[in-house]
């Protein structure tokens, strides 16, 4: 754990307001704003891919905030080290695993999907996967910039909510393929 609080004490040695208001912005991008943007979009032109998200997303963040944060019970890293700055909003709930970082590859995750189904050039994919990816790694710099949240709670919301999104996505596709349904 003591390597995890260097990396935090790192990422704050370079505080700057910008970076601070910058981090929280990106922050919010990984959680409410992310969820009623995606959500709208989906709505709009995948009405029951937006069902089958926002029904994961329920999942994703009932495991990992009242199972599993629960359970394990671990402090946020500004609560152990005076080097460390709570920057930001006040957070009183635990630390493992992270919540942001859970709902922004649930976001990910369905975004990708839908795009994948426009978007067919490999290209373009590799594009779009791109952007995802830098999209959660920025939610997860900001988490740890933030003082909110050790690496290990980043990669446990990553786990949690990448095989839950799996999951959700396969029912969905198989739901619907039973059924004889279109996925719109």
């Amino acid at each position: 754990m003591e390597f995890e609080l260097k990396i935090i004490e790192f990422l704050q040695a370079g505080r700057t307001p910008f970076f601070d208001l910058a981090f929280q912005v990106i922050s919010y991008i990984g959680s409410a704003i992310g969820i009623i943007a995606v959500t709208l979009l989906l709505f709009v032109f995948k009405r029951k891919l937006c069902y089958s998200f926002l029904i994961t997303y329920a999942f994703v963040y009932f495991v990992n905030n009242f199972i599993v944060k629960n359970l394990v019970k671990r402090v946020r890293p500004f609560v152990v080290s005076d080097a460390i700055l709570n920057i930001g909003d006040k957070v009183t709930d635990f630390s493992f695993p992270s919540g942001h970082i859970a709902c922004a590859v649930t976001i990910a995750f369905f975004l990708g999907y839908f795009l994948f189904q426009y978007f067919k050039k490999s290209s373009t994919r590799f594009g779009i996967v791109l952007c995802l990816v830098i999209y959660v790694g920025l939610v997860a710099i900001s988490r740890m910039y933030l003082g909110k949240h050790y690496l290990t709670d980043l990669l446990a919301g990553m786990l949690i909510a990448g095989t839950i999104s799996i999951i959700g996505l396969l029912v969905m596709h198989f739901y619907y393929k039973k059924k004889g349904l279109p996925k719109k």
